[in-house]
């Protein structure tokens, strides 16, 4: 026996599943795009990281007077809103840790350019920018 359904209802249904379908995929499409800006921002503030180290590395051999500026500049961007906001379920626990060193290493360096340690900042700035580097 063959069952007969209207052809409208059949319509409906499908028109139905296409509707529910792009409405999935373009919330899918839009939270990737929200992701994506936001990694673009943490890539171009780890950039930023990267120039402001050697700045500060120029700013303390030359006794320049723009150094403890330079320095709350360069801590502004490590904890900009993009960076500490990490502890997200997306987010690899790699880019987490990487993240900490950052931190830790920062506090040293830091302390080190208060001290005005010319040596001890140009033997470990290249190390510093590769854990930027790492960290992108």
């Amino acid at each position: 026996m063959i069952v007969k359904r209207p052809v409208s209802a059949s319509l409906a249904r499908a028109f139905f599943y296409i509707v529910l379908l792009s409405i999935l995929s373009t919330g899918i499409a839009l939270l990737t795009l929200a992701s994506s800006l936001r990694d673009a921002e943490a890539i171009n503030i780890a950039g930023s990281l990267r120039m402001q180290s050697y700045r500060l590395g120029y700013d303390l051999q030359s006794g320049s007077p723009q150094l403890n500026a330079h320095r709350q500049l360069f801590q502004q961007a490590l904890h900009s809103p993009v960076l500490t906001n990490l502890n997200v379920w997306y987010v690899p626990e790699a880019v987490k840790t990487r993240y900490a060193h950052l931190n830790a290493n920062w506090l040293e360096m830091n302390n080190r350019l208060s001290k005005g340690d010319l040596p001890w900042y140009q033997a470990n700035i290249n190390n510093y920018v590769n854990q930027i580097d790492l960290f992108v």
